[in-house]
């Protein structure tokens, strides 16, 4: 039986850039880890998420926005939205659709501990047919 726990396929450890970097340092930085999604960092906790998409549909197609002056946490999107753990990707799946996002947080005893992202959905669902 294929294992269907969303913590057999999420990333981990977390990438994140704080809350007071410059959207081109996050973007940056996301190019350098080969990433789609960076969770944003205030302290210690984790306030928000960003993503290539917001990028792109945020700052780019918004021409008031200076990727070199501007901060990341104008373009994040939060609260981070989580999963437990535990849950499968079925509900993940559902759960992604439902709040039409492309990743999630995955948490253990509230704390986030990874990231699952739409990829790794379609790579799952894509392996069950």
């Amino acid at each position: 039986m294929p294992k269907n726990l969303i913590k057999d396929y999420m990333s981990s450890p977390i990438l994140s850039v704080d809350v007071n970097k410059t959207i081109r340092e996050a973007a940056d930085f996301m190019m350098q880890k080969r990433t789609r999604s960076l969770l944003v960092k205030e302290n210690e906790n984790y306030v928000g998420i960003v993503t290539k998409t917001d990028f792109i549909v945020r700052v780019y197609i918004n021409e008031n926005m200076d990727p070199g002056l501007d901060v990341v946490s104008e373009v994040m999107s939060k609260p981070v939205l989580s999963l437990d753990l535990n849950c499968t990707m079925e509900e993940a799946r559902k759960f992604m659709q439902k709040n039409k996002i492309g990743h999630i947080g995955v948490i253990d005893d509230d704390k986030i501990i990874g990231i699952l992202a739409k990829k790794e959905l379609l790579a799952y669902f894509g392996k069950l047919t």
